[in-house]
């Protein structure tokens, strides 16, 4: 900003006040003064300007003149020219400044800090909100202004209690603004107590800041500064530039690497809204950010790095989770399509590994993921392209199943001495709903012929039939089943137990001589609930059934 300018406008009046009070302002009266304070700000491009000497005595002590004033910038809008800056408003100045001279040099300091009334401040198309009053004060130890002939200093401390910015989100507290210039440099020194985001859930817990800018002559300010949360958890620097002459900036913003321990507090010590989408959260988190504005506006865009990220999102749970995503906005935060992740774990009711995955994130609030692939029982699972609200998510997704090998599969089943070979594709529906992920109908198939044995040491009591019993008799069945078809029915909830339903055709070469049959099993993670989850041998063919059951002997 064209601070020099707005500071040498002010300055001017200052110095006015002075020597027109030290040289004869009493028998001028403040009428006078007021007059040609007035006039030299609408020569600053302070147009709609007024400035009223209410009170001038000589101050206590007899070291110069004790001047009261109100004075009142006018519309803003017509200073913007002159400024370079796109501002409007009205800003007002009341108080009392004490007029003396040190030597061949004026000063100015005020009496005590001024009070600065801000009415609906504009800049760069920023509303900036000041719910509390504002005061100017000189820096400590030193006068507001020193000024000769030769050289002009300006030392001013402005005290924000409270200072919002509604379109980005954001309010200050406890800012304090030191604005000084010496010759053609000038600085402005920031520090705020607490920036908070005010958006509920924050993407950002509230930082305390320091911000350094600096400019020479007339060059672009130079800004550099640090911000860290309360905990010391979040640190991040900043470093960037504002050229006045084009009303344009930008800061980056870099945050150190951030390590989350599992039983930490997790994402909400770093960022409450990321906790709303991950509980439980460890591993490394980094980033930067960028933060610009010109006569359009303010933008924000950043980039955020993950490493070794685990947790768990409502009712799935993520482990290994790494890479870098853009963002395009970040309040609200804004993620483009096509932003890659790798997952080492994906548990959404099956165990899924290895994965990759494409995906953005938009206003809506909506996870919008256009790929999605897994390792699982040794294939591959894809999900068909699917949109889902992280904090609540409700729907389904469809993942196709490829190359699943049929002895990976039961081992996630769990059921002890069942043995499968073979390769099996199909469907698996996982539905989201009511904060739970229930797997609904998977069905998967044989592309070719295979083996499924069950041949457990010690067989649980309710199949340990009689011999010749349906119990006997399917067992002896299944010790070396070579299946021609095998269809897997898969069902269960994401926490909770798998249940699977096995369909056969086929034989087995020591039963019966090879005689064809077809099984209908359904299997839980405990065998002994296989009788009571519906043993279902109707189909094996009736001849074979009747010699199984015994009902083709005949009575002695």
């Amino acid at each position: 900003m064209r601070l020099g300018r707005a500071i040498a406008g002010t300055a001017a009046v200052a110095v006015t006040l002075g020597v027109v009070g030290l040289g004869g302002a009493i028998l001028a009266g403040p009428a006078l003064i007021g007059g040609i304070a007035t006039e030299l700000l609408h020569e600053s491009g302070f147009a709609g300007a007024e400035v009223a000497v209410t009170g001038l005595r000589i101050a206590d002590g007899w070291d110069g003149l004790r001047l009261e004033f109100t004075a009142g910038s006018g519309p803003l809008e017509a200073a913007a020219q002159t400024l370079d800056l796109p501002l409007s408003g009205r800003v007002a100045l009341s108080g009392a400044l004490r007029v003396g001279m040190d030597g061949g040099t004026l000063t100015v300091t005020p009496d005590g800090c001024l009070p600065a009334l801000v009415d609906k401040l504009t800049i760069n198309g920023q509303t900036l909100v000041f719910p509390q009053e504002a005061t100017v004060c000189a820096v400590p130890d030193g006068p507001l202004l020193r000024w000769s002939p030769s050289a002009m200093t300006i030392a001013a401390e402005v005290r924000v209690p409270r200072l919002d910015v509604p379109a980005g989100g954001l309010r200050a507290d406890r800012l304090v603004l030191r604005l000084g210039q010496d010759g053609n440099g000038r600085h402005a020194d920031a520090t705020v107590a607490t920036l908070t985001n005010t958006a509920r859930p924050a993407p950002v817990v509230p930082l305390a800041v320091i911000l350094r800018a600096v400019q020479e002559g007339e060059g672009p300010w130079a800004i550099d500064g640090t911000a860290k949360d309360a905990k010391g958890l979040l640190s991040v620097t900043l470093a960037g530039s504002h050229d006045q002459t084009a009303g344009a900036g930008r800061v980056e913003v870099v945050a150190k690497p951030v390590a989350l321990a599992p039983d930490g507090p997790g994402l909400a010590a770093v960022s409450p809204l990321a906790a709303t989408f991950l509980e439980k959260a460890s591993g490394t988190l980094s980033g930067k950010a960028t933060v610009a504005w010109d006569a359009k506006g303010m933008t924000t865009t950043g980039q955020a790095t993950v490493k070794g990220v685990a947790g768990v999102a409502g009712p799935v749970t993520v482990a290994g989770v790494a890479g870098t995503v853009t963002l395009s906005s970040l309040s609200p935060p804004v993620i483009p399509a096509g932003q890659k992740l790798s997952v080492g774990l994906l548990d959404v009711g099956i165990p899924l590994t290895d994965g990759t995955l494409l995906f953005g994130y938009g206003r809506d609030g909506r996870l919008d993921v256009g790929r999605a692939e897994w390792r699982w029982a040794g294939g591959t699972l894809r999900a068909d392209p699917f949109k889902l609200a992280p904090a609540a998510p409700k729907g389904s997704v469809t993942l196709h199943a490829d190359g699943i090998d049929a002895a990976k599969l039961l081992e996630l089943i769990a059921v002890d001495g069942l043995e499968a070979s073979g390769k099996l594709a199909g469907t698996l529906p996982v539905v989201f709903a009511d904060d739970m992920v229930t797997l609904n109908g998977g069905v998967l198939e044989s592309a070719a012929p295979g083996t499924l044995r069950y041949d457990p040491a010690n067989p649980p009591a309710a199949l340990k039939g009689e011999e010749g019993s349906p119990t006997a008799m399917l067992m002896g069945a299944l010790t070396d089943f070579r299946y021609d078809s095998l269809r897997i029915t898969i069902d269960g909830q994401a926490g909770g137990e798998l249940s699977a339903g096995l369909s056969l055709r086929g034989a087995n070469p020591s039963f019966y001589d090879g005689h064809p049959v077809a099984l209908n099993l359904k299997l839980s993670g405990a065998l002994d609930r296989i009788l009571r989850q519906n043993l279902d041998v109707y189909r094996i063919p009736d001849t074979l059934r009747d010699r199984m059951t015994g009902f083709d002997q005949k009575d002695p």
